[in-house]
């Protein structure tokens, strides 16, 4: 039971820090940002979904540190990979 949990908080964090970096004008994945309030509100709707599954894992402290964290790497990891793909793909043409 407790894997469930850790699993479903890693995937609902995951696609929160994925529609909240697409909610954002800076993002580079799409030439056009969708609707910026939906996934606004879903992003932060999955990651209190998320918090609260980490919260049956472990305490409050900890299970807030484990979701910043989350976030952090989510926001930090895919943009650069999205750069360099785009760098990429450039350099061949």
């Amino acid at each position: 039971m407790t894997a469930l949990f850790l699993i479903s908080a890693a995937a609902l964090l995951v696609l929160g820090s994925i529609l909240l970096y697409l909610a954002s004008a800076n993002q580079r994945l799409f030439s056009t940002v969708p609707s910026a309030r939906t996934l606004v509100f879903t992003g932060l709707l999955l990651l209190v979904f998320a918090l609260v599954l980490l919260l049956q894992y472990s305490g409050t402290g900890s299970a807030v540190f484990i979701l910043v964290t989350g976030v952090m790497f989510m926001w930090t990891v895919p943009p650069m990979a999205i750069a360099y793909l785009r760098h990429k793909g450039e350099a061949q043409r």
